[in-house]
């Protein structure tokens, strides 16, 4: 019988034909769209001149019930934010729980029959402004175009309600809570009608921003008034409370916390809350210690931290602060960040941590650089906080990594700074909380698909108990679950996740929703990912007649959809199709986008593919070689694109007939994606991969089998065993002993692939029959061995 040919796998990059990121998000979620590589953009957001004022109030809660002693404040506010046109910005300054907001909140619900717009802004960190311009032009757009406003990133989305205020003059902003002057500055230096009111416990920094109200604690009538409001009768005892006013310094927010215990509390007086605010020692002996370890740890502790009390209040804070990250190296940048969120300097903090070492609380890197706790240290440190003083610090302790995370996950420069914090980020973050979106988009970037899954998991579950299993952002995690379990190599159970979805965001959101289509798009990539290219082609061109409908025929989410029509048209063997699919494609996309956007780079990409997969394996080469420049001048010489391209302007020149050409470039380009992405990047791996076959090519089967060989190992730690890649190069690892000349031995591994294949693949998908070819193949060239 004649042998089998020997179909070769590993051809593609294998990061070549990865995902569009759509962002749907609120600053909450990420949609993802797969087919090609770049952003695609939002629909357009409607011109600011066609969006009216429509007298809207967004403030995040009713001031309290109970608000005295601030009739002065609340005069001097309306004097200063009337006093005359143009932008008017009025600070409010003063300790943490002193009514800054409370202040706002009663101003705003007072006057806000006076302004056309009143919008309440968290504003504790440049991205928290970003987030709530963002939501602002949500707001506003709803009536108009949902559609641009939910799924315009956050920065153009903020960029607009700039716009629109510029263009408007009666609104009130509000930014709560600012910590950093300097957050606010770019935003308002673009204002010039309106009235922007600031509350902050920054001090400082305010004068070339606007008029300044130093807000002071309550007088002490006033303060034993708000008492009296928040009690019983029954409780009221004149002289404890003014007592207890003197005790907790006449400060709003403790005086409210007192009141409300007490009237809580069955059989609660003045007097006793009095006594029980000045006696520790019940509240230290029922601390709940954890064993001998730990109980003798808190004794010394305790010893020592009622010195370092007595020393240094900001060493406690940093010591406590440290209890709410992971134990080990922690970057001393982290704890450096105090400085931009109060009036202390990182002389301060660099002090404090020295005297926390003294005292052998911490232990600090030889560079300094860094810290870390012991884990005992860190459980009695936390058990020596209150359930309210464990909150706030660990609030405090995520906003301050949140600060230290690198803005954009997707440039390669800030990995290693999102690898070391990454340990921290898992015990610090919520995982519905932007920073820990980043981390994710991060993972997600540098190719650690299944941490990446992981944590979406984790998300998920804290997501549908928060939110309800039915909320749109609780979808959203749902649907980029799927594509990361994809990613990380479970394409069938990624098409399986994404049928399961599809109905319920057809129910809840419509079957023609932009987020319903995206999951139909996503749905048919990933069933094409599992081995049904025919299926995956038949979805999308399904699908496509929809897009062209909803968003219109040079949308770029139609266009992704062509695109991704074209990839699995050829996928399901009609190449010659899929080819003329994607020259159809590419004056479109010049046209619309550009002739260098980077989506239309991609799409000449994949039509260099096409092109050698129809057969005309040098055009492929020279369309690649036209294309690798473009790509180094729009994106750069070292961007995972532009060394895809060069990847695969190597594969083709070896397909075209020039294997040692091929295997030189893969050669040259491999220490590139080495030092750039990492040793162990899927990318990198892929290189390693196709290095390694363009070897053996070139006639080295032996080296080829000893590449592969140190190779299979890396692949099964980074991807795992059962990883579509890991099966690749399993296959190749095989055919390339048998090219070496043991031909009985990659019988046997072709053997042992198989049904694994089978399991993962489907009996039917194209590479499980490549092996069952190759087994065929090897069992007979076996079989007819001399040595038989």
């Amino acid at each position: 019988m004649s042998a089998p040919n020997r179909p070769l796998e590993g051809d593609a990059d294998g990061r070549l034909y990865g995902a569009d990121h759509v962002d749907f998000s609120s600053g909450t979620f990420h949609g993802l769209v797969a087919g090609t590589v770049n952003t695609v953009p939002a629909p357009a957001l409607p011109p600011v001149a066609k969006v009216p004022a429509t007298g809207l109030v967004g403030l995040p809660r009713r001031p309290a019930a109970v608000f005295v002693g601030r009739d002065d404040e609340l005069a001097t506010l309306q004097r200063a934010l009337t006093a005359g046109p143009g932008v008017i910005a009025q600070a409010v300054v003063g300790l943490g729980g002193i009514g800054k907001s409370e202040l706002a909140l009663h101003y705003a619900l007072t006057h806000h029959n006076h302004y056309d717009l009143v919008w309440w802004i968290d504003a504790d960190g440049a991205q928290a402004i970003e987030a709530g311009l963002a939501a602002l032009c949500r707001a506003l757009c709803a009536g108009l175009a949902p559609a641009a406003a939910t799924q315009a990133p956050a920065k153009e989305a903020a960029a607009w309600t700039l716009a629109w205020l510029a263009t408007h003059r009666r609104w009130l902003l509000i930014f709560d809570n600012v910590e950093e002057v300097g957050h606010l500055q770019p935003y308002l230096g673009r204002l010039h009608t309106g009235q922007v009111l600031i509350t902050s416990r920054r001090d400082r920094g305010w004068q070339d921003v606007g008029t300044i109200l130093r807000l002071g604690v309550l007088e002490p009538a006033d303060a034993v008034r708000l008492l009296q409001s928040l009690l019983a009768p029954a409780a009221w005892e004149p002289d404890a409370a003014a007592q207890l006013a003197a005790e907790l310094g006449e400060l709003p927010l403790a005086l409210k916390h007192a009141g409300a215990y007490i009237a809580e509390t069955p059989g609660m007086t003045l007097s006793r809350y009095l006594h029980l605010l000045r006696t520790t020692a019940a509240r230290d002996a029922a601390r709940p210690w954890q064993g001998s370890a730990e109980h003798a740890v808190a004794r010394t502790w305790a010893v020592t931290m009622d010195r370092i009390t007595a020393t240094d209040q900001l060493a406690v804070r940093l010591l406590r602060l440290l209890a709410c990250y992971a134990p080990d190296d922690l970057p001393c940048a982290v704890l450096y960040g105090l400085a931009e969120h109060g009036t202390i300097d990182e002389v301060q903090v660099a002090e404090a941590l020295g005297l926390l070492a003294t005292y052998s609380m911490i232990n600090r890197s030889p560079d300094g650089h860094a810290v870390s706790v012991h884990r005992l240290v860190q459980a009695v440190t936390r058990t020596g906080m209150n359930e309210g003083d464990r909150a706030a610090l660990a609030a405090e302790a995520a906003a301050l990594l949140q600060t230290a995370l690198p803005d954009d996950p997707d440039r390669i420069t800030s990995w290693p700074i999102y690898a070391r914090l990454l340990p921290h980020a898992r015990i610090a973050l919520e995982f519905d909380s932007p920073g820990m979106a980043q981390v994710i988009d991060y993972l997600h970037a540098s190719g650690a698909y299944r941490t990446a899954c992981a944590l979406q998991q984790q998300r998920l579950d804290d997501l549908r108990e928060c939110l309800g299993a039915d909320h749109p952002d609780t979808l959203a995690v749902r649907h980029n679950l799927a594509f990361w379990t994809g990613e990380a190599g479970d394409a069938a159970r990624a098409r399986d996740l994404l049928a399961e979805l599809l109905p319920v965001r057809e129910r809840i959101l419509g079957a023609e929703h932009p987020h319903t289509l995206t999951t139909r798009h996503n749905l048919a990539f990933w069933t094409g990912r599992a081995g049904g290219a025919a299926r995956a082609r038949d979805l999308l061109a399904e699908l496509l007649p929809v897009r062209e409908r909803v968003s219109g025929a040079e949308h770029p989410h139609t266009l992704a959809a062509r695109h991704n029509l074209a990839r699995w048209t050829g996928e399901a063997g009609d190449t010659a199709r899929a080819r003329d699919l994607f020259a159809e494609l590419l004056p479109v996309r010049e046209r619309v986008l550009g002739a260098e956007h980077p989506h239309t780079l991609t799409t000449r990409h994949n039509l260099a593919r096409w092109t050698g997969e129809a057969g005309d394996t040098a055009r492929a080469r020279d369309l690649l070689a036209e294309l690798l420049p473009a790509r180094e001048r729009v994106l750069g010489a070292e961007h995972p694109h532009t060394l895809a391209a060069r990847h695969n302007l190597a594969f083709w020149t070896g397909r075209a007939g020039d294997a040692i050409r091929a295997r030189d470039l893969l050669a040259e380009l491999l220490p590139v994606r080495e030092r750039v992405l990492g040793a162990e990047h899927p990318d990198t791996l892929t290189t390693r991969h196709n290095f390694a076959r363009w070897t053996g090519e070139a006639g080295d089967a032996a080296r080829a089998r000893d590449l592969l060989a140190e190779l299979l190992p890396v692949r099964e730690r980074v991807s795992g065993a059962e990883h579509p890649d890991m099966l690749i190069t399993r296959h190749n690892f095989a055919r390339w002993t048998g090219e070496a000349g043991d031909a009985a031995r990659a019988r046997d591994l072709f053997a042992e692939l198989l049904p694994v294949r089978e399991r993962v693949l489907g009996a039917e998908h194209p590479r499980t029959l490549d092996t069952r070819n190759q087994l065929a193949y090897w069992a007979k060239k076996a079989e007819d061995s001399p040595e038989r």
